[in-house]
């Protein structure tokens, strides 16, 4: 059971908040419905709140926490038995696995709601208002432990980027409405696709992104990873346009034309190729993400 030496907390900015850093960001907000307004002011209002609840409840329990506004986040160095608390959503999770990632992790979703369309549900983030004060009591008790949750990583010609996904990465254009032409190989076979990219996930990235494009959920605890071809030319005849990868191979992909790109986990920052590089996705068996997990009451 790790001792934390520290315990930072990134906290998310609010889409309200967002929407009111220039004037321009201000007029477009208020030519939103009026629902979609009341809808991110309620928001707005939850996150307040469960910041405060927080910091009350850390307070009560004399559990010191450095807090730290998401746009920030590069002033904090945390160290490996730092535990860094993501305060948002599982954007803001996704951001602090990907700065912080020899740190432990626990997500905090400070807009929770179970039903769709109110508030978010958070499958990354296992803390919110419900829970909040068991938590925080279980970490000071110690009644927790460390899960690992596996992550993705590629080689670009044989060299390993420093760069890793929780959820998904996805390959192809920047462009989403234009098509790309990637020659796949997996398991040995190989295939060439025009398509709308590909999307790589692992477990818990199945049940995201990939799910939505039609592919199948399976579990994170699988030592393996899934793919799908997005949106298939399907006046080509197709080997396959999906798969499971164990963690002992390989899916390898060479782009057929400049500037396609590598997106992890749908972060801005992305990698770009050019035509006849060869990259190569596996799950990164050294760099799972920890994170704090609670022993729940049945």
């Amino acid at each position: 059971m790790p001792d934390f030496k520290k315990t930072y907390c990134v906290i998310k900015r609010s889409e309200l908040d967002h929407h009111h850093l220039t004037s321009s960001k201000k007029a477009m907000f208020n030519r939103l419905s009026q629902t979609s307004r009341d809808k991110i002011k309620d928001s707005h209002e939850n996150q307040i709140q469960f910041i405060s609840n927080l910091k009350k409840q850390a307070k009560k329990l004399k559990y010191e926490i450095h807090y730290v506004q998401e746009e920030d986040m590069n002033s904090i160095h945390p160290e490996t038995d730092d535990l860094v608390l993501s305060c948002g959503g599982d954007g803001t999770f996704l951001s602090c696995a990907q700065l912080f990632q020899d740190s432990i992790l626990l997500g905090m979703n400070s807009d929770y709601s179970p039903t769709a369309g109110l508030g978010s549900y958070g499958a990354l983030t296992s803390t919110n208002r419900t829970n909040l004060e068991s938590h925080l009591n279980y970490l000071v008790e110690k009644k927790f432990f460390i899960d690992r949750w596996n992550r993705l990583q590629v080689k670009i010609n044989g060299k390993l980027i420093a760069r890793y996904a929780v959820n998904d990465i996805y390959f192809g254009q920047k462009i989403a409405y234009q098509t790309c032409d990637i020659t796949v190989q997996q398991l040995g076979i190989e295939q060439d696709f025009n398509c709308s990219g590909l999307l790589c996930c692992t477990g818990m990235g199945s049940h995201a992104w990939h799910y939505n494009a039609g592919g199948n959920s399976f579990s994170n605890d699988l030592n393996a990873f899934g793919f799908r071809i997005l949106f298939p030319n399907l006046k080509f005849p197709m080997k396959f346009s999906s798969g499971i990868i164990s963690n002992r191979h390989e899916l390898v992909m060479f782009p057929q034309r400049d500037n396609y790109i590598l997106s992890f986990d749908s972060k801005p920052d992305v990698i770009e190729t050019e035509t006849g590089d060869e990259i190569r996705v596996s799950l990164a068996q050294d760099r799972a993400v920890r994170v704090v997990a609670f022993y729940e009451k049945k």
